[in-house]
């Protein structure tokens, strides 16, 4: 199994309560079957933890303490120069983030994992200082030269990073002043000296094309090159399928398979099928891309995918988690060629409940390459010029069409929660320049695919857990009871409330994201919605998925681009292989708690299960850790385009409304564009109180209110291209 950097925070749970079960370094690090550099690792934090008293030690053992408002985290900067820690054990993050102020970060930088100590409680919730620095997120920083008479300095581009960085004669690179350029931090702040750094890359002047995606990938410390091992194991696997490749494979080459994608999707996970039976039941085939098939666990390919993560997809270039050998030509699932995929053959009752189902290595040829756009207009106009082109699959659209509103409606009836937030998308003109920013259309034809994707990776996810094999799942657990109080207040403020009491507490959220739905509102509360609740994670331990209600969901149909789906992929092969016949499966209904289990041989060895248990939860904790940048790293470019494309329309004036309220000012998104921009307190007339319960900022003299949902007429007054960053004033 692959390695990744130690949690300091499964350290300190892994160590034994009491001094008469203390354990020694090297026990420990054998216990928790850490590679060298883990180890060292170890030796650090352990010693850090004795120091703060998380820990006590004694003749080379050591045991956990109890040390109240003591925590570990993550810090995380904010512009207006104080931080947060946001804490790694549950029962913190239960509490909230602890606020640091400026004094009490010490040598700290954002992204830092640090040990922290709760020094009082304010109004705005715990504060706290920084005790230690565990480990260094920060061993490179992107921001822009500046030459000076005896040395310079690198202003960083993320305004988190709250220093600049002195730099020596010697350690320019002979970077020109106002360059982009990566530094390498040789030396942290201390004592209120800056930290000192070398200049390790020139990116050249911030105007250079293509530099925000360069900028961007170190920003974020995206792996982009592959190893020479990677790609040499990519180019020596066969694009062609032999007998070997078929061997012991249900041949599905002769159903009506379809891919249904984006205009410019270049890989393609997965594709779909569906047949009706002479029970009268229909039998939805979700066919996915066989990639564990050709990654084998512990190659090179293996680590570069775990490395990754997931693919990251920028506008005009993604960062793919595979090879494009693999990625987009000899996994990805392309019309009128043969391709390996493990399929879910899901029998339906007419009212969407699985009667039964098959899971099987396969070969297919999909039919066709559709997209969103083709199929919407094929199934909103049956008869029009896009159905008769593609007349000998509109039946079996339009067939889809039904199954997909039916099992809709079933997911809706169990409390699903659909969070419809647009996402920005740019389009361009005739000379390749940003031509607008439209909120993205998510039509019926996605909704199909979400659907079926829906089914599949909840019928392998009861499978595999009805077999109690370990497993990684995708978990969403229930939101901060607190955090939903909050935004229970803020939807009262625009008339909407809703209860989460009864047996199905997503029935409220449900309710009220139907009652908002084409309101002006609809976008700000969505998205405040979404942000009282926790990150969907994945873990090898079952908790349930809250937004989808389902006590059991994993990832499984996009291994291509998402690491989790290939591991689940290669527990499902496992599974089969160990089972014996490809006839030999498990029947059951996923709306019930019965499982009939035909598997007449044990699941499993138990060492194998022993290891994967073991590697399941770092491997969960390091592919969402991964995501998470991958997201940011996808936002922030966005974010950066937006900033192009308003630069041109600075002096200009828009009507827009309040996302967001600070104490330094309020966010307003513009209704023409969706781009949002920064209204700063300096910038009205007065002082302003800001009122955080009650998400608005109040004029002393003025009593002008500034509230959350208001609708303004802003100026945009100035665009940091490089920071990304747009500034209104209020018209």
């Amino acid at each position: 199994m692959t390695t990744a950097n130690l949690s300091p925070q499964k350290v300190l749970e892994a160590l034994p309560r009491s001094r008469e079960r203390a354990i020694r370094a090297d026990h420990l690090a054998e216990a928790l079957k850490l590679s060298e550099s883990q180890a060292s690792s170890l030796a650090v934090f352990l010693k850090e933890f004795v120091r703060v008293g998380l820990a006590a030690a004694k003749g080379g053992s050591y045991w956990r303490k109890h040390a109240s408002g003591v925590l570990i985290g993550t810090l995380r900067g904010t512009r207006s120069g104080h931080a947060f820690v946001v804490p790694d054990a549950q029962s913190e993050r239960d509490t909230g983030d602890l606020f640091i102020n400026a004094r009490g970060m010490g040598s700290a930088l954002n992204g830092d994992k640090v040990i922290a100590r709760v020094t009082g409680v304010r109004e705005r919730g715990r504060e706290g200082r920084i005790e230690a620095v565990l480990h260094r997120a920060n061993q490179t920083v992107i921001g822009t030269f500046v030459k000076l008479k005896s040395e310079s300095v690198v202003s960083p581009i993320d305004e988190r990073f709250l220093y600049e960085i002195s730099i020596t004669r010697s350690d320019t690179l002979n970077a020109s002043d106002g360059d982009v350029v990566n530094v390498e931090i040789i030396r942290p702040p201390i004592a209120g000296r800056p930290p000192a750094g070398r200049v390790i890359e020139v990116l050249g002047p911030p105007s250079d094309p293509g530099i925000d995606i360069e900028i961007i990938i170190r920003k974020h410390r995206l792996p982009y090159v592959f190893s020479e091992a990677a790609l040499a194991e990519a180019e020596h696997i066969r694009g062609e399928l032999t007998a070997q490749d078929l061997f012991n494979r249900l041949d599905l080459r002769g159903l009506t398979t379809l891919t249904i994608d984006g205009e410019t999707a270049r890989d393609f996970d997965d594709a779909v099928s569906l047949e009706e039976l002479a029970n009268g039941r229909l039998r939805l085939g979700v066919h996915i891309a066989d990639v564990s098939y050709y990654v084998r666990e512990g190659s090179a390919l293996d680590e570069a995918a775990f490395e990754r993560g997931t693919s990251v997809y920028f506008p005009e270039r993604a960062i793919p988690m595979l090879p494009e050998r693999l990625s987009t030509d000899i996994c990805s699932l392309k019309p009128k060629v043969d391709r390996l995929t493990m399929s879910a053959l899901i029998e339906l009752h007419s009212n969407g409940r699985v009667a039964d189902y098959r899971l099987t290595p396969s070969v297919i040829h999909s039919r066709e390459r559709m997209t969103y756009t083709a199929v919407n207009e094929i199934i909103t106009n049956p008869e029009g010029e896009t159905a008769q082109a593609y007349s000998h699959i509109t039946d079996t659209l339009l067939k889809m069409h039904e199954l997909t509103t039916v099992l809709i409606k079933r997911r809706e009836e169990r409390g699903a929660i659909d969070f419809d937030l647009p996402e920005a998308e740019l389009w361009f003109n005739d000379e390749g320049q940003i031509g607008g920013i439209a909120r993205s259309e998510r039509n019926i034809a996605h909704r199909l695919i979400e659907e079926f994707m829906l089914l599949a990776n909840e019928t392998v996810a009861k499978h595999l857990e009805s077999l109690n094999v370990p497993s990684l799942y995708r978990i969403h657990e229930e939101p901060n009871i607190e955090k939903v109080e909050e935004f229970a207040e803020i939807a009262a403020s625009f008339g909407h409330k809703f209860s989460m009491h009864g047996p199905i507490p997503q029935r409220g959220l449900q309710q009220l994201a139907r009652e908002i739905r084409g309101r002006p509102e609809e976008r700000l509360l969505s998205y405040l919605m979404l942000r009282s609740m926790q990150r969907a994670r994945y873990t090898p331990q079952n908790a349930g998925h809250f937004g989808l209600a389902m006590k059991t969901y994993t990832h499984f149909t996009s291994p291509i681009r998402r690491y989790p789906d290939l591991i689940v992929h290669r527990i499902l092969r496992e599974v089969i292989d160990r089972g014996g016949r490809q006839d030999e499966f498990v029947a059951l209904d996923l709306g019930s708690k019965h499982a009939i289990k035909r598997l007449s041989s044990p699941v499993l060895e138990e060492e194998r299960e022993v290891e994967l248990r073991s590697a399941l939860e770092m491997i969960g904790d390091h592919s969402s850790g991964r995501e998470r940048t991958a997201s940011d790293a996808e936002r922030e470019l966005m974010d950066w385009r937006k900033a192009e494309f308003m630069a041109d329309r600075v002096g200009d004036e828009f009507d827009g409304i309040i996302t967001s309220v600070k104490e330094y000012g309020f966010y307003v998104e513009l209704n023409e564009f969706f781009v949002e921009g920064l209204v700063h307190i300096s910038t009205l007339p007065g002082v302003y109180q800001y009122q955080e319960r009650k998400h608005r900022l109040v004029g002393e003299r003025t009593k002008r209110i500034y509230r959350l949902g208001d609708e303004v007429r802003v100026l945009v007054n100035r665009v940091d291209r490089v920071r990304h960053l747009i500034d209104f004033s209020i018209a």
